[in-house]
């Protein structure tokens, strides 16, 4: 595994193919696609007669998909992936401006197609952020993003956002939308250019719990200071109750695999100064 990271981090550093390379990885990290990949390398040995490990790819195929099922094997990562930073209390000094991090709006060809801006689960992003910006008159909110797909069609997340903020009746002023970015890295260089931050400013980094250290850490490399993570969008209560859950688990081992790995690869590039939180 850390040959493979290593081996997508030199791509990324020699040949400026972030994006698309970690779209690729990505996509190997998928857990429903395990099974498959394991099928096929039971495949490839079954023709080299290596019987024996070809026997032991089936039977991963079929056990690793109830694995992730276990709740107490599945949730704890993500757990300590969310536990990593609290939710602040924001009822002293003042704050000057709230980022809000795209990926809580759904298919923008979905929301071209049936003109209605949609959102996924991660709607908690916005919803945070256009309250925090009316508490702290005065303050400034980015929303950051424009697609997170390899190939974009449809709304960017800059233009179904914008929709569903003018739907919503709330001012344009102090809201800022930043258009280019495609990954979190991206999100907190971009979202630097446009803030111009001053010295002393307080600002507020809003995502999901799970995706706060590797944002924060992106940020604290692009150069950011003084910014204060207000996590939400929890995927799991402090103490997990539940002992299997299909759905549930490959969604938690999905969630937390591409957290870690991701952290791995933003550190191993420079585009976070965290390993781990």
């Amino acid at each position: 595994c850390g040959s493979v990271l290593l081996f997508f981090a030199f791509l990324v550093k020699k040949r400026g193919m972030f994006f698309t390379v970690s779209k690729v990885l990505a996509f190997l990290l998928e857990p429903l696609v395990h099974p498959y990949l394991l099928l096929g390398i039971a495949l490839v040995l079954r023709w080299r007669r290596r019987r024996r490990a070809m026997r032991a790819c089936l039977a991963l195929a079929v056990m690793l998909p109830l694995a992730y099922g276990l709740l107490p094997l599945s949730t704890p990562p993500l757990q300590w992936l969310e536990n990593s930073h609290s939710v602040p209390a924001l009822d002293q000094g003042n704050v000057d401006g709230i980022i809000v991090l795209g990926g809580h709006t759904s298919s923008g060809q979905l929301s071209e197609r049936r003109n209605q801006a949609q959102q996924n689960q991660a709607a908690d992003r916005l919803t945070k952020g256009l309250m925090l910006h009316r508490e702290h008159a005065g303050s400034t909110l980015i929303f950051t993003g424009f697609s997170g797909k390899l190939v974009h069609t449809g709304w960017s997340e800059a233009e179904t956002t914008r929709r569903i903020v003018a739907e919503l009746g709330v001012p344009e002023a102090g809201i800022i939308y930043e258009t280019t970015s495609r990954n979190t890295y991206e999100n907190a260089v971009n979202s630097l250019d446009v803030a111009v931050p001053q010295p002393g400013s307080r600002w507020i980094l809003v995502t999901s719990a799970a995706h706060m250290p590797r944002a924060m850490g992106a940020f604290e490399a692009a150069g950011w200071k003084n910014i204060t993570p207000h996590p939400v969008d929890f995927r799991t209560t402090p103490l997990e109750t539940g002992m299997f859950s299909l759905q549930g688990g490959i969604n938690n081992v999905r969630n937390w695999l591409h957290e870690y790995v991701g952290l791995a690869v933003y550190w191993l590039t420079g585009r976070s100064t965290i390993l781990f939180p």
